[in-house]
């Protein structure tokens, strides 16, 4: 192929293919790139890349509204976005691009012409778009005349390269739509190779598709949509060419199109790709597979297939079409007729004739279910299946004792064995004892049933495990394996439970329910090891100790074996899942153990700064105290990240108090309390808080809907009851809210059951409602619609959203749900299995029918099990092979029955393979239901049925210890009962004779019953021969609370019911029930209902936690669900399973007023029983809820009270959360008359500095239970904390106030900036409010330093690491690691003193630990492993820190080590790269423990591999330190040489090892002056390091700040005074803002002093959109998705904030997206308002965030993004207060390379009342 094509599509495609998601919106771009060779578009430059290609400066320009051009040197590979074109030079190497904008009309006529091509992908729409904008890069012409290169375009016909180039370069300067035509043409007329193929053909298909969507005329769109069939033919869319023809012929009918179509269909359209007959099915069928799905309902396909008779019926599924009601030998004739539709709309094209003719049955046999244990009787027999046989082959084989474990792990018990596996059983496992045949009857393709008898086969063997194989005679064994059965011949009935005490093992006779002495029970461990053994007693009963049973892993107890003497032998696996009995009344918290442990914290939500106070109690497990025992309280947070750890000095009496802080600037979301008592142990109790920028809730309300069944459709009323949490009634709120309504699979009246189909979605539907308010009253009635929705079978469940809001918009959000009646009748299917049925094993379901009230209905049904397979049909296409997938179902069987009140059970045998069971009405209303399954090796717990229920009683609900409780059951049958009282041990067991019908069994309720406990009883049937009855048993359960008799305490609380705020208020606590002379504690917690109610914090309950209903702490196992029926065939089932009741460090602006919040910690009671606890109650008003947690060594108690505070005159200020300089809002006022004078009242409002207020009304009046409302205009001055104070004086004189905070703040980006200068001998600089100029006032900040240390700017790059707001672990490790070195340095920039400086290296060292995985690496945000560069980078630090003497945990510091040895040793070989291996080595030889020959090794092998110069740097400073100075010298040497080679330019790209060239510089110099070799050390590098001014990553500060310690042997003398005054120890002076003492400066006499000036705060003047590296967009959309133009929002009006981010290069990168708010929106934080959620938005395609919080001033998105894709992320905001506001700029920040940053633009925002 020539050349120029290979050029063509290798340097274009790449550019296609990249920047295609940047114009996706739009089928037209709004602009396209004409390109100029080797000329400089001069001037005029935004953000210059560097390092970069010409991809990256496309995308970079394309995602700049600002950038009009760009020009790319070659040469230098830097990119120069331009603002505009004035000045063109020459210059070789030079690519430039100027963007030619498109015409409205053009962009205008492709919107509709995208609309009208409605079946193609949105993908085929953006890379059109892509290539339009981006063609002009590949065919450059800039500069040529239009003319002329047509005139060469029509020259060069012949030849369809050449030709191809010329019509790209005049598409380029045209975008016409026939040069479009013309380009795809040329497209299609050449052969690339075949890596090229598939590109090219895409290209012709966008080159295609922007013909048509430029054409103006139908002619033209005609002929572009010809060619856009051809070129998606040859992309092996044949189906997407059928329809754009059609589309193509509905604009002109032209012969030659219809012809063009009438061919497609017949190659690609809705057609016949094959027909199976089901011939080994019960009731056979014939099936069509088509190319396409069929309408599963809609549509009656009878008239579309001619049948031979009217027998037959036709009925589709999917994507086949089947014929019913054919029969076995006979030959079928049916046509499918021209026009049968598919679901698509689209039909067959011609009619198809089929032939078939349906074979008998294959032959086949099986043994039903997966039963083992055969009752021993005189006639025992196995049953069998059969199907065609009159004879099948036997073959006995019998499996030793020690062999049965091994068979039950190995995969071999109790199911069918393939020929493989029979080999290795045969040959391994089992003896074989027997072979024989056996003669059954048959009628032809009929299931025929037979027993087997067994005294043959047996007769003379010991008692033992058999496994009996039948297989058809004369079958290939590898084909058809046949059917194998486990049996057990016994009369040993085996029943386990297994508890805290041990493991009970009781066994009654199948044949007679008695008691089994002397029988030896074996318990056997996963390793097939005894464990113990032990005989059975008079009972039949036999227990092993609990410390038997505690083994893990291989010691684990698998299996107990049962022997009689050499008559019988039983077994019983204790691995299957246990009885899961939650449908028989188990509920509650799980048992606990030994320590059992209630947590309570004050509240559920905190706001960061704040001390989360928690209340913990130990006590065993009969809730006595356990004292003495420390509890560690371990805090981490919303990552996993363990945040705070504190252990208790033992506590008094079992009872702790925590009080945990967090800081201020803790990421926001939910946080996790964890107790233990064993730091390595187990988690006893969790709890989880949220720490959320909040303000309390000021309302409450109800909200209630008919008690009436409801439907689709309805209209219904929905009351609401408001009120004020101070006790007013809530009037005047606005309400609104939508209804969602969706279909369910699961109803909680039918457990277990999954109604509908599998396969149909539906998608939810909402309506919504709103505008009302609440009346006086505080109430409204709302009529609400339940949406109508396409139930698709299935029950349906509707969500009422409710929101209130009082005058400060800020709503109160509560739900409702309720059930919806479905339309129509539903079908439930219930699998009797978990997860997957074993193959060749039977899958066995319940079916219930309902009415749409759910009440069980009548119905006849067809079931039909289907065995479902997805195919790929291949075909050829210009010589190319293609596929398309079809999904093909065989019916494996079929069946009709009646539904009624029980449910039907139909079960199956089944082998590898997806199914489903498919059950359809036949009579009323068509439903269906169906449910999909696997069948496979793995199987998980079998879950057939549970044991029978047996129906049992009570006489009472409680009862105190010495009572005798009256036990009823009415069993159905007689037998014997086992009587069982159970906690999480075994308390009282007794075996009782019943009769069927009603008996009456006396209980003791002894103190072993604790607070309560489950009585089970078990009856027995034995089995009865000539009845024809199996072995069988039914269990009933029910719980008996007993009073704890003295474990109670009662404590009341004791207020007025209503106080005044401002005030200390004392609360009486009496605590009675305590026992005389134990001491009594409690805790109080007083708060604000409005907090409480955010989470649904419920009060404390500690007698609920110890003496309420536990969930059944024993498992439960039997044999009887494993007995063969040989007497009529039916199977006895358990189902099993386990308990089904699954139960950034920015600071945001201070709250406007503080939290009602108050803990009083531990408080002693008096000897009376009574305590006084004082509560600070500040200017609030509302409800205060009081929480009391009491305990003693014996008992505990609670008592929750509410108060009422609040003033006479209830005034309510609400403001925005924070204001930026210059805004403009209002404070809204509200006073409401509560009690006491009424009349006038004065009121004062006065504002300090940075706050400006408008005028204030100083007198209203005000009548009883009156409300009066103000709206005061504020207006924000200067960044600060003002406060407004306010004071209201009611008639009779009394003064209300209240505090307001009014945080000013200003939250645009902050920018750094660093200035370096000299001070000549005896000259002076005055260090004032100047240096701040163009920074707003009130956000800056500036530090200079002087002296060695300020060439490097330590004092700056100390000050930006503290700021730095993140914390993940390389940044905690940078931020810390220079503090080892430079204490005094950080002590005079105001990072604190030398004693906070070492707790804060402290800090980081725990804080780093916590994130220590088991093998000793290190998580970047967790304990976990995987990162070896990271685990050398905190070993470092670690080594470091012990050097300076920190203390470091010997075992984790060891730990560390020996993961970096064994990373060492098991590292791969490398040719390039080995970053992480030369670091390792290097904190390795620190601590003595690297390997001198890996050293040598890799410095004199494998030097030249290390790919950056940092690695070279450590591997020699590893040489270094084990005295190897020459090698050390050479690569140091080697390591400076890099950067002579390659520069200091910056990395495009993002590297592993978190670094960049400025880090590698920065470390070699550290390392080599470390080293003290002086070959590196040179000038360049130095001023690289030094010289800097650029914003630095968290890396490359710390390792400047280590080259700056390393480099510089004496900091501290600078040679400068202060005011005359000179310093001593390093020089640093810092500015806090405007308004700060100023400092001259000077320089002593004779002596020039360097001086470093660095400044941050954010500009006055906010910098333009723009960025380096991406592009960010901010935009608002409504809650429906249409995008918001405006930027006008009305008060309480919700919309989505979405914020997108474009790579502008193909390299991964952490990002950190920070969107700050204008002060009059705030976030639905979805903690705290689930419609604030936006994952619940379809139309919202949005990336994954590793972290996001919704704070009150901004919104903040953690993203790592590994590939060039855009990046999407959005929350949903509500607009609050009405004004005018300061939008800031978002901004997207790569956390390594903080260079590559882009922001927005900032703006202004109104909210208008």
């Amino acid at each position: 192929m020539p050349r120029f094509v290979i050029s063509l599509i290798a340097q274009f495609l790449s550019i296609f293919f990249f920047a295609g998601a940047a114009v996706a919106q739009n089928s037209v771009p709004d602009f396209r790139y004409v390109v100029t060779q080797d000329m400089d578009f001069y001037g005029a430059d935004l953000d210059a890349l560097f390092d970069t290609d010409l991809n990256s400066c496309v995308r970079a320009c394309s995602a700049n509204r600002q950038c009009a051009a760009f020009t790319f040197n070659t040469r230098s590979n830097s990119c120069f976005p331009k603002s505009g074109v004035s000045d063109q030079t020459p210059y070789e190497g030079a690519i430039s691009a100027q963007k030619i904008a498109t015409p409205a009309e053009a962009t205008q006529r492709g919107a509709a012409r995208m609309q009208a091509l409605d079946v193609l992908q949105e993908r085929d729409f953006s890379r059109a778009a892509t290539l339009a904008r981006d063609l002009g890069l590949r065919h450059r012409a800039g500069g040529r005349d239009i003319e002329a290169v047509l005139g060469a375009m029509r020259a060069s016909t012949s030849d369809p390269v050449r030709a191809l180039g010329w019509t790209g370069v005049a598409l380029s300067l045209t975008d016409r739509s026939d040069l479009w035509g013309e380009y795809a043409r040329r497209l299609l007329q050449i052969e690339p190779d075949a890596r090229r193929r598939s590109e090219v053909r895409a290209m012709a298909i966008s080159a295609a598709l922007n013909g048509y969507l430029r054409s103006d005329t139908a002619g033209a769109q005609v002929t572009a949509l010809e060619l856009l069939s051809q070129a998606l033919e040859r992309s092996g869319r044949g189906r997407d060419m059928v329809s754009v023809l059609r589309v193509a012929s509905e604009i002109q009918p032209r012969e030659d199109i219809l012809a063009a179509l009438e061919s497609a269909i017949a190659k690609y359209g809705f057609r016949v790709v094959d027909s199976t007959v089901e011939s080994d099915a019960a009731a056979p069928r014939i099936c069509v597979q088509f190319s396409e799905p069929l309408e599963k309902a809609s549509v009656d396909y009878d008239p579309f297939v001619q049948l031979q008779t009217t027998t037959l019926s036709v009925q589709a599924d999917d994507q086949q079409l089947c014929v019913d009601g054919v029969e076995h030998g006979e030959r079928y004739r049916f046509t499918l007729r021209k026009g049968l539709p598919a679901a698509s709309g689209e039909t067959l094209h011609r009619d198809v004739t089929l032939t078939h003719y349906v074979r008998d049955r294959s032959p086949s046999v099986r043994f039903p279910g997966r039963s083992y244990v055969l009752p021993k009787t005189a006639e025992a027999a196995l049953p069998i299946e059969t199907v065609n046989l009159t004879q099948i082959d036997l073959r006995l084989r019998r499996v030793s004792d020690r062999n049965l474990l091994r068979a039950v792990q190995d995969g071999f018990f109790g199911r069918p064995l393939s020929q493989w596996q029979d080999q290795q059983f045969a040959s391994e496992i089992a003896q074989e004892v027997w072979t024989g045949t056996a003669d059954v009857t048959s009628e032809l393709n009929r299931d025929m049933t037979a027993r087997l008898p067994l005294a043959e086969a047996i007769a003379g063997q010991p008692a033992g495990i058999y496994a009996l194989t039948a297989r058809v005679p004369g079958a290939d064994p590898y084909d058809d394996p046949g059917a194998t059965q486990w049996f057990v011949l016994s009369d040993l009935g085996l029943r386990t439970v297994s508890g805290t005490d041990g493991l009970h093992v009781s066994v009654l006779g199948l044949g007679d329910a008695k008691p089994r002495a002397g029988v030896e029970v074996t318990m056997i461990s996963k390793a097939n090891a005894v464990l113990a053994k032990a005989a059975t007693d008079a009972n039949g009963t036999v227990r092993f100790d609990a410390g038997l049973t505690r083994g893990s892993g291989a010691a684990a107890p698998a299996m107990v074996f049962a022997r009689q003497g050499d008559s019988d032998i039983g077994f019983l696996s204790l691995t299957d899942p246990a009885f899961d009995l939650s449908d028989r009344g188990v509920e509650g918290r799980p048992a606990p153990g030994p320590v059992d442990v209630f947590l309570t914290t004050d509240r559920g939500a905190y706001r960061a700064g704040e001390v989360i106070n928690a209340t913990v109690l130990a006590r065993d497990t009969v809730a006595q105290a356990i004292d003495g025992v420390p509890m560690t309280a371990i805090l981490s947070r919303p990552d996993g990240v363990e945040y705070l750890r504190r252990v208790s000095n033992g506590g008094v009496a079992g009872g702790h108090v925590f009080a945990l802080p967090v800081d201020a600037s803790v990421p926001r979301g939910s946080w996790r309390l964890d107790i233990k008592s064993d730091p390595k142990g187990a988690v006893l109790a969790s709890q989880t808080v949220l720490v959320e920028d909040f303000l309390p809730e000021r309302i409450d309300f109800d909200q209630s809907l008919p008690n009436a069944p409801l439907r689709p459709g309805d209209s219904v009323p929905l009351s609401i009851d408001a009120r004020y949490l101070f006790g007013a009634p809530g009037s005047d709120l606005t309400t609104d809210g939508q209804v969602v309504i969706r279909t369910t699979q699961e109803l909680a009246a039918y457990p277990g059951y999954r109604f509908g189909r599998y396969d149909s979605s539906v998608t939810a539907q909402s309506s919504y409602f709103g505008g009302e308010r609440t009346d006086d009253q505080g109430k409204a009635q709302l009529s609400v619609d339940i949406p109508q929705i396409d139930a698709a079978g299935r029950p349906l469940e509707a969500t009422v959203i409710t929101r209130l809001a009082d005058g400060s918009a800020r709503p109160v959000e509560r739900r409702l749900s309720a059930q919806v009646n479905p339309p129509t009748d539903v079908i439930g299917i219930k699998p009797l299995f978990e997860d997957v049925v074993a193959e060749g094993s039977e899958a066995a379901f319940q079916i219930v029918g309902l009415t749409p009230d759910l009440t069980p209905q009548p119905m006849r049904v067809r079931w039909t099990l289907n065995r479902v397979e997805t195919r790929y049909q291949w075909y050829q296409l210009y010589g190319n092979w293609n596929w398309e997938p079809t999904t093909r179902r065989t019916r494996i069987a079929t069946g009709e029955a009646d539904l009624g009140s029980d449910p039907l059970t139909v079960s199956q045998p089944v082998d590898w393979g997806e199914y489903e069971l498919v059950v359809e009405r036949l009579d009323g209303t068509y439903t269906a239901a169906a449910f999909d399954f696997y069948a496979g090796w793995y199987q998980g717990g079998d879950s057939s049925v549970t044991p029978d229920r047996l129906e049992l009683s009570l006489d009472k609900d409680s009862y105190a210890i010495g009572d005798t409780a009256q036990l009823r059951i009415v069993p159905r049958m007689g037998g014997t009962a086992l009587i069982q009282v159970m906690s999480n041990e075994v308390i009282h067991r007794e075996l009782v004779e019943v009769s069927a019908g009603d008996t009456r069994i006396p209980l003791t309720v002894t103190e072993e019953w604790g607070s309560g406990a489950y009585v089970t009883a078990t009856v027995i049937r034995p089995m009865d021969v000539n009845a024809g009855q199996n072995p069988a048993r039914a269990l009933g359960l029910v719980h008996a609370m007993v009073e704890p008799e003295g474990r109670k305490l009662a404590v009341s609380i004791d207020t007025p019911e209503v106080v005044r705020p401002r005030q200390t208020q004392k609360v009486g606590v009496t605590v009675a029930g305590a026992t005389e002379g134990d001491d009594v504690y409690l805790t109080l917690a007083a708060i604000d209902v409005g907090i409480l109610n955010l989470t649904g914090f419920e009060s404390p309950d500690p007698q609920g936690h110890y003496f309420g209903q536990r969930r059944l702490g024993v498992e439960l196992r039997d044999v009887y669900g494993r007995l063969i029926d040989g007497m009529n065939g039916a199977m006895g089932q358990v189902r099993s399973g386990g308990d089904a009741d699954n139960g950034m460090r920015m600071q945001s602006p201070p709250p406007t007023q503080d939290l009602m919040a108050v803990f009083s910690g531990t408080v002693k009671l008096g000897s009376d029983g009574k305590a006084e606890v004082e509560v600070p109650l500040p200017a609030f008003n509302g409800t205060v809820r009081l929480m009391a947690v009491a305990w003693s060594d014996r008992a505990v108690g609670q008592a929750e009270h509410d108060m009422l505070v609040r003033d006479p005159v209830v005034l309510t200020a609400s403001l925005p959360r924070f204001l930026a300089p210059g805004d403009s809002s209002r404070m809204l006022l509200e006073a409401v008359h509560a009690d006491g004078a009424t009349g006038e009242m004065q009121l004062r409002i006065t504002a300090s500095n940075g706050v400006q207020m408008g005028d204030v009304p100083a007198a209203f009046a005000l009548e009883s239970g009156e409300k009066a409302s103000f709206a005061i205009p504020i207006r924000a001055g200067g960044v600060g904390d003002p406060t407004i104070e306010l004071a209201l004086t009611t008639p009779d004189g009394v003064t209300l106030t209240q505090s307001l905070r009014m945080p000013v703040r200003a939250n645009d980006p902050v920018v750094a900036q660093t200035r370096r200068f000299s001070l000549a001998g005896g000259d002076s600089f005055l260090f004032s409010d100047d240096v701040f100029a163009g920074l707003r006032q009130g956000s800056a900040r500036a530090i200079l330093s002087a002296g060695p240390l300020a060439n490097f700017d330590a004092p700056g790059l100390l000050s930006t690491l503290d700021r730095y707001p993140y914390g993940c672990t390389e940044q905690i490790t940078s931020q810390t690691m220079p503090l080892l070195y430079m204490s005094s340095v950080a002590q005079a920039t105001g990072l604190g003193s030398g004693a906070k400086i070492s707790a804060q290296i402290d800090a980081a060292i725990s804080r780093v630990l916590t994130r220590q995985a088991s093998n000793g690496a290190f998580g970047l945000w967790r304990a976990e492993s995987g990162d070896f560069w990271l685990d050398a980078y905190v070993s470092d630090f670690l080594s470091r820190a012990r050097a300076e003497g920190f203390v470091i945990p010997d075992r984790a510091f060891a730990q560390a080590m020996d993961n970096l040895r064994n990373r060492i040793n098991y590292a791969p070989d490398f040719d390039f790269g080995g970053e992480d291996v030369a670091y390792a080595l290097m904190v390795l030889a620190r601590e003595g423990a690297a390997s001198m020959g890996d050293l040598r090794y890799y410095a004199d092998v494998k030097a030249e591999a290390f790919a950056t110069p940092l690695a070279v740097a450590q591997l020699g400073a590893a040489l270094a330190m084990y005295g190897d100075q020459t090698r050390a010298d050479a690569l140091f040497a080697r390591s400076a040489g890099l950067f002579e080679e390659h520069g200091f330019g910056d990395n495009a790209y993002w590297r592993a090892d978190y670094g960049t060239t400025q880090r590698d510089a920065a470390g070699l110099l550290a390392l080599a002056a470390e080293a003290g070799s002086v070959t590196a050390q040179n000038a360049a590098l130095i001023s690289q390091v030094s010289q800097t001014s650029d914003r630095l990553s968290t890396q490359e500060a710390a390792w400047t700040l280590l080259a700056a310690q390393a480099l510089i042997k004496s900091p501290e003398h600078a040679g400068l005074m202060v005011n005359g005054a000179p310093v001593s120890g390093p020089f640093v002076q810092v500015l806090q803002g405007a308004g700060s003492d100023s400092y001259n400066i000077t320089a002593a006499d004779g002596q020039t002093t360097e001086v470093t000036l660095t400044t941050l705060g954010v500009p006055e003047i906010a910098p333009p959109a723009g960025g380096t590296g991406y592009g960010i967009t901010r935009q608002y959309y409504s809650m429906e998705g249409a995008p918001l133009e405006r930027r006008s929002f009305a008060v309480g009006e919700r919309f989505v904030t979405v914020l997108t981010v474009d790579p502008f290069e193909p390299s991964g990168a952490r990002l950190m997206i920070d969107d700050p708010l204008p002060a009059g929106i705030e976030i639905d934080n979805p903690s705290l308002l689930q419609s604030g959620d936006v994952r619940s938005l379809d139309w919202l395609d949005l990336s994954e965030a590793t972290h996001a919080e919704f704070r009150s001033d901004r919104f903040l998105a953690a993203v790592d993004m590994d590939n060039s894709e855009q990046v999407t992320v959005a929350y949903v905001a509500r607009a609050v207060t009405p004004g005018e506001f300061h939008q800031p700029a978002a901004v997207v920040e790569d956390m390594y390379r903080p260079r590559y940053r882009a922001r927005t633009q900032t703006g202004r925002v109104e909210v208008t009342p």
